[in-house]
């Protein structure tokens, strides 16, 4: 059996650094997957983005992360998912 932990809408910005971070270090613990179901930035940008991997880096588990609708408002889904690649 896998356990899988999933969270979405959280719609992280420069200003939420450190917000989530508590809650997900005890991610290992539950679960052994961690599902980032969309809308993981406000606005869409590379720099919200690196506050979304900086909340999920060395959880102790693999995190999948797929995008929703607020994470291509600034027409910059490449450079996200760049970043949110980078960071696994």
């Amino acid at each position: 059996m896998i356990r899988i932990a999933a969270v979405g809408d959280i719609h992280l910005g420069p200003d939420s650094a450190g917000v989530l971070r508590p809650a997900f270090e005890t991610v290992s613990d539950q679960a052994d997957l961690l599902l980032l179901a969309g809308d993981l930035t406000r606005h869409g940008t590379a720099g919200e983005a690196a506050v979304v991997a900086q909340e999920v880096a060395g959880l102790g588990v693999p995190v999948v992360a797929v995008l929703g609708n607020h994470d291509y408002h600034s027409d910059q889904q490449a450079e996200v998912t760049a970043v949110l690649d980078e960071a696994a």
